[in-house]
């Protein structure tokens, strides 16, 4: 019988010097758990090695025939933030400040999607030193920083299921003037981006295409394009 594997958090329970009442106050409860070095971990059939914040390797835990995954280590594997809100003692899955909250039926981000959207492109990145704007870190994002990154466009597949495309925009360092066409050459729509409009959203109706493409089409010198994955979704139809 295969072995239940839950998502949860990894606490390491403390209880030398704590008496039970402080244990029974901060919600903590004593067990007996095991760090599980056999278990490795796959992501799309690649094995991957889960990681605190500080890069340090973490282990899954077995507890009463049960594993456990490290929540922050696996979130970050899927490109998805993990916050942990002390006032509230909760954990935030996913980002709440313009994110796709995971309730909202038919809407799937381009993150979450991965390459059976994106395919493959040389301006996916999910460094941190090139996710963040604005002091915020998306995460996972397309980024176009200057003539050293291949082409001036990237597709969406679209394969004829999705009614809309919703994609967040920003650049940095100079205007940029976009064109999303369909895979006709059409162009379903322009976009005109200047740094002080910050992140802006656009919606394409992208019903009936199998692919769109979105192509700079002029660009200010030193100017960059930055498009968030994990906010940038497609609708179903």
């Amino acid at each position: 019988m295969k072995k239940k594997v839950v998502l949860g958090l990894m606490v390491g329970t403390l209880t030398l010097g704590i008496g039970t009442g402080a244990l029974a106050a901060t919600g903590l409860e004593p067990i007996k758990a095991y760090l599980n070095s056999k278990i490795s971990l796959k992501l799309n059939g690649t094995t991957v090695t889960a990681k605190d914040a500080n890069g340090k390797t973490v282990l899954p835990i077995t507890y009463n025939g049960t594993t456990y995954l490290p929540v922050r280590a696996v979130g970050t594997l899927l490109g998805t933030e993990i916050t942990y809100d002390s006032a509230t003692s909760s954990v935030n899955i996913g980002s709440n400040n313009g994110s796709v909250p995971p309730s909202e039926t038919g809407k799937l981000t381009l993150s979450s999607l991965g390459t059976a959207a994106l395919g493959t492109s040389d301006w996916h990145t999910k460094d941190p030193a090139e996710t963040a704007y604005k002091g915020k870190d998306y995460k996972d994002v397309y980024l176009h920083t200057d003539t050293a990154k291949q082409g001036k466009s990237f597709q969406v597949m679209t394969q004829k299921k999705y009614a809309k495309l919703h994609l967040d925009l920003a650049v940095l360092g100079g205007s940029q003037k976009l064109e999303i066409m369909d895979e006709n050459n059409t162009t379903l729509k322009t976009v005109s981006l200047a740094p002080e409009d910050g992140l802006i959203g656009v919606d394409v109706d992208v019903a009936g295409t199998d692919f769109i493409f979105v192509e700079i089409v002029d660009e200010a010198p030193g100017s960059s394009l930055f498009v968030p994955l994990t906010t940038s979704y497609l609708t179903k139809k």
